[in-house]
This record gives structure tokens, C-alpha cells and sequence, in this order.
């Protein structure tokens, strides 16, 4: 009888040891998914881009006239999307339309804010040919610097703020943009009270991707060929994992190769909408070397920091190269695809 409760005993014990191992690890499996659920992984680039882009509809730049029956209620900043009715994709569409109008008055369809709204205007007269009183500006181009691919949605991110337009600093409706590989891609060093930037030639028959969107944190779109898988994936941080003191960017030297640079961090923001939310200074005498610090077409190139990609380069400070700002990266994150 003894020995029956002994076997009893142990055949329970054994049960419960089984029933603990079988919580134990299908619970905390579970509880490794959802960790691993919540981050997201995506490949660092850091490569310069030369970008040309088309804007939607043709952008008000200023006036040729300041006279009011000349310009009625159209602001600085505005996007002429039609004139009496008929679609503006560019500047030659305004001139051609207006070869067939013979009133000296037209109604323009314009966007602002978002908001579509209509604005009587008188025509000017120059010799036999009429025209508007404004200056408009349909093509943009420039240089940047493409932040990450996102290989669960196909689509890479990059600039970090706003395309701009140079006159009016007003952000541009883009209808299509493309990025090109710069050719002969040339530096104009960063001084104290001057800022630097980075200038190429490009071929527009071989863009390697297209973009829409263009938001106040960047801009999305897609490759036209499969990225090259040469990188390794790098976890994305939060605001919560940066912190103050060292960390490196990302960005492509004259060879193409993607090289790792030292910066400072002094100082992070918690306002989400501004796009300084952390202060860097650059402390790598190599990237001094190149570009005098932070310029212009650097924008976009990635903060890593602990293994993880925090952030991306967006401003520099114009009294001193060597000190800017940048993004979080979850900001761009957020952003959609629109293409």
C-alpha cells in the first residue's frame, strides 16, 4: 500500500513539473512574439539622390504686378489647378489657354491649404499676347539623402522635412518626383555664415525610383528595380531609447560607399511637430573633412544610436556647420505611401 502512494506521488509530481514546463513555455513564447510583434525592422540607407519633381498644378512664386485687379485674392504659395474650368498640369498650359480666351478677364481654380478656391483676375497685355500677372513655377529639382527601405511595405523613406519651394519656403503639392543616382556629385564645403551643400549632375532617363508625397517629414515612394539587400537590418528606436551623448550618422562618400560618422547628441525635443527635435553636432574630423559638418542635401541621412535607427539629419545651424538637427524616426515611420 505504501509503495502504490509513492508511485501515486510521483506520477503527480511529474504531472505538475510537465503542466509548469507546458505554461511556462507556450506563455512565454507568446509574451516573445508580442515583444517581437512591436518592432519593426527596416534597412538603413544613408545614399545621396538627385530629385527632380513636377508640381500639381503650376506654384504662385510672386508677383509681376502688384496691382490688385492683377492678382485679386491669389496669395503667394497658392497652386493654379485650372483656368476657367480647364485643367493646368504646367506653365504651357497657361499660355496656350489663354490663346483661345478673348475676354480680358479669367476665373482661376486654385489649392490652398488643402481647400480649392476660385479667384477672378484680370489678364495683362504684353504686345498681342495676354498673360497672367504672376510668377508660377511647375519643375523643381535638388539633392537629398534617402533615410531607410522599408522591406514590409516596399517603399523608402528620405529628407526628413518638407521639399520646399526656394522663393516662397511654402511646402510643394508634388504631382510626381523622381530620384536619380548623381553623376560627378561635387562638395561646396560648409563655413561659419555660409551654408554648404552638395551639387551633381544626373541622367533623366535612368531615375531609380518615383515619389508623390511629400509631407512636412519627408517624402515616401518606391524603387523602380528590388533594392539590393547588401545592409543589414537595424531595429527602429523611439523617442524613449535616444539618449544624450554618442551616436553616428549614415552617408555615401564620392565612391558611393556608405560610410559611418560620429556625432553628438545635446539635447532632444518632445515636440512632436517640430522638425529640430534633436540637436546633434558633428565630432568626426573625417566628415569635417568632406562637407565641413551638416549641408545641404544631407538631409534625410540616418541617426543610429545603440544599434538602432532613431532618427534622421534635417537642419543645420547657419553660424556653425558643424552643429544641426534632426528627426525621429517615428515620425517618418507614420508616414503613408501615397504613390
Amino acid at each position: 500500500m505504501k509503495g502504490k502512494k509513492i508511485i501515486i506521488s510521483l506520477i503527480l509530481i511529474s504531472f505538475f513539473i510537465l503542466l509548469s514546463y507546458y505554461y511556462k513555455s507556450t506563455y512565454s513564447s507568446n509574451d516573445i512574439e508580442a515583444i517581437n510583434m512591436n518592432k519593426k525592422y527596416v534597412y538603413p540607407l544613408g545614399e545621396i539622390v538627385s530629385i527632380k519633381a513636377t508640381t500639381d498644378g503650376v506654384l504662385v512664386i510672386g508677383y509681376e504686378d502688384e496691382s490688385e485687379e492683377y492678382i485679386g485674392g491669389i496669395e503667394i504659395g497658392d497652386n493654379i489647378v485650372d483656368i476657367n474650368g480647364v485643367k493646368i498640369e504646367n506653365v504651357k498650359d497657361i499660355f496656350e489657354i489663354l490663346e483661345n480666351i478673348n475676354d480680358d478677364e479669367v476665373k482661376v481654380g486654385l489649392i490652398r491649404d488643402e481647400k480649392y478656391i476660385n479667384e477672378n483676375i484680370k489678364l495683362k497685355i504684353d504686345r498681342e499676347y495676354k498673360k497672367l500677372g504672376l510668377w508660377v513655377r511647375d519643375k523643381i529639382s535638388g539633392m537629398g539623402t534617402l533615410t531607410f527601405y522599408d522591406p514590409e511595405k516596399s517603399v523608402f523613406k528620405g529628407i526628413g522635412h518638407a521639399i520646399t519651394d526656394s522663393d516662397t519656403n511654402e511646402l510643394l503639392k508634388i504631382k510626381q518626383g523622381y530620384i536619380y543616382n548623381p553623376k560627378n556629385l561635387n562638395v561646396e564645403k560648409g563655413i561659419k555664415e555660409k551654408n554648404g551643400y552638395l551639387y551633381s549632375d544626373f541622367d533623366l532617363n535612368n531615375p531609380i525610383g518615383q515619389f508623390k508625397y511629400n509631407s512636412n517629414f519627408g517624402i515616401t515612394g518606391v524603387f523602380n528595380s528590388e533594392k539590393e539587400k547588401s545592409i543589414q537590418l537595424i531595429e527602429i528606436g523611439n523617442k524613449d531609447d535616444i539618449k544624450l551623448g554618442r551616436a553616428y550618422i549614415l552617408l555615401e562618400d564620392k565612391t558611393k560607399n556608405i560610410m559611418s560618422y560620429e556625432i553628438n547628441i545635446n539635447s532632444i525635443s518632445t515636440d512632436k511637430q517640430n522638425t529640430r527635435q534633436i540637436s546633434i553636432e558633428v565630432i568626426d574630423d573625417r566628415l569635417i573633412n568632406y562637407t565641413g559638418g551638416i549641408i545641404q542635401g544631407m538631409s534625410g541621412a540616418p541617426i543610429i544610436q545603440n544599434n538602432k535607427l532613431i532618427g534622421a539629419v534635417t537642419h543645420v545651424i547657419k553660424d556653425n556647420p558643424k552643429k544641426g538637427y534632426g528627426i525621429f524616426i517615428e515620425e517618418m515611420i507614420k508616414l503613408e505611401n501615397k504613390n
